[in-house]
């Protein structure tokens, strides 16, 4: 605008400085201030790349990022109102708190298939090894299979597994709970447990320090449907707040969704290994590096569904979570399934 030719004319100059005021006030409207809380984990890329990239920001939101160690705590935070948004993690987290009653509701998803995998230590014998699941776990049998937590979707998987060789867990083979990534290396390293459903970046860790002290048993891609493609880590919230707060709910269901498309462009990998190092301090270099582009293929494995909470998934962990108690009915994907949720 050419501001010369208001030269003169002081009431045509006085509209011209108060439509700038208005256009800056405009940019300048306040974001809605959210807290979400979060596995301080490698599960959590999406969120910390749209926290570190301004994602949040661009979508009118002001996102504070808690971190918890553990489930019950996360879903209390949720419940209590403390914080409005959370990592919901896998089905076992959620799902018993429907049944429940609590109103709590998928937003968003973080993984689009399973990315855990059954690793040994490399001294364990494995003559079905190579055979289709779940003969494998045969030679598990009278062994300890370490679990993040008991109760926890890792718990679950295993004794899935267990039950699929026809074997009794706590009988024929002991889940033990060995905590996340360090108490879980320490454990092996230690011989405390024989075996892990290991993430990443527990293999590249294990790689680095204990060289050749582990094998794989069972890859991510060799559990069957039912857990392959199954509710793993996804971003979660309250029904009584959705009703309040439907634009919100729809902000940080786009920042996901948009995160989600920004990861899985090849020329900005650099930058989100560089995110998460931040996220999570301590690693040696290299080894985010190696783990992200180890997990990217679970992340972004059905494309066409990037970032959606399909109802395979609800059925799926339905069908998992009844077989082993941990629920009587099946959540509703109708029920459970935010749908009006922009991309």
């Amino acid at each position: 605008m050419n501001i010369n030719r208001f030269t003169g004319h002081p009431a045509k100059l006085l509209f011209l400085v108060f439509t700038l005021v208005l256009s800056s006030l405009a940019y300048a409207q306040p974001l809605t201030k959210i807290k979400m809380s979060y596995f301080p984990a490698l599960v959590d890329t999406p969120a910390f790349v749209a926290k570190a990239e301004g994602i949040f920001e661009k979508n009118g939101l002001d996102v504070e990022l808690i971190a918890f160690t553990n489930g019950p705590a996360l879903i209390s935070s949720l419940l209590s109102g403390s914080t409005q948004f959370i990592d919901g993690g896998g089905a076992l987290l959620t799902f018993p708190q429907v049944a429940k009653g609590h109103n709590i509701r998928g937003i968003a998803n973080f993984w689009s298939e399973n990315f855990y995998m059954l690793i040994a230590k490399s001294d364990i014998p494995v003559p079905n090894k190579d055979k289709p699941y779940p003969a494998p776990i045969l030679d598990l049998k009278g062994k300890r299979i370490g679990v993040t937590a008991l109760g926890a979707q890792t718990a679950a998987m295993v004794e899935t597994m267990i039950r699929d060789a026809g074997l009794t867990p706590g009988k024929d083979i002991t889940i033990v709970p060995a905590g996340a990534v360090n108490t879980a290396i320490s454990a092996l390293a230690t011989n405390n447990i024989d075996a892990y459903l290991s993430y990443q970046p527990i293999n590249q860790l294990l790689d680095l320090n204990y060289p050749g002290s582990y094998q794989i048993i069972l890859g991510a891609q060799q559990v069957p449907p039912l857990m392959r493609v199954s509710l793993f880590n996804h971003l979660a919230t309250t029904e009584e707040y959705i009703a309040k707060n439907p634009e919100v709910v729809e902000a940080m269901c786009r920042s996901i969704h948009q995160a989600l498309k920004w990861i899985q462009a090849p020329e900005n990998f650099d930058r989100a290994v560089t995110i998460v190092e931040e996220a999570l301090p301590g690693n040696p270099p290299g080894i985010i590096a190696a783990a992200l582009k180890e997990a990217l293929p679970a992340m972004m494995a059905n494309p066409e569904t990037l970032g959606q909470i399909t109802p395979t998934a609800i059925e799926n962990s339905n069908k998992l979570l009844m077989s082993l108690g941990y629920i009587s009915e099946g959540v509703s994907p109708d029920t459970y399934l935010h749908s009006a949720c922009g991309s």
